[in-house]
């Protein structure tokens, strides 16, 4: 009997442990790996960064307004991974003549799920100051 007991309450142990496991692979990836991520500028102060086809971020900034044709320079502090504002430095640099450089503060990085970066990659840069 008591066998049963403690195979019946192992059981049990591992049930939430597989529902937990589930859940993890429904989220998305708190972080994106820098070098070699594609961006999208989505208004003037979000930028979509995607990362290797399992989800992204989205990086909310201030200080800068963002076009979809300046250049984005991102300069990384530690480690090359984007998880939270402190992990890199944003500028862009206006295309054209003379390519002025613009610091931006990085003020979140949320993460995005795959499905999420599908559907907002296909948005049309929306201008906020109309």
């Amino acid at each position: 009997m008591a066998a049963g007991l403690v195979g019946g309450l192992m059981a049990m142990a591992f049930i939430p442990m597989n529902s937990q496991a589930e859940d993890v692979k429904k989220a998305p990836p708190r972080c994106v790996n820098g070098p070699g991520i594609d961006t999208t500028v989505l208004d003037q102060e979000t930028i979509l960064a995607e990362g290797a086809g399992r989800g992204g971020v989205l990086i909310k900034v201030d200080g800068c307004r963002l076009t979809p044709f300046d250049i984005l320079v991102f300069e990384y502090r530690g480690s090359v991974q984007i998880c939270d504002p402190l992990d890199v430095q944003l500028s862009v640099r206006q295309s054209g003549v003379g390519g002025f450089k613009t610091p931006c503060f990085v003020q979140s990085v949320t993460p995005v799920s795959a499905e999420e970066v599908k559907t907002l990659r296909k948005q049309k840069y929306q201008r906020t100051d109309r």
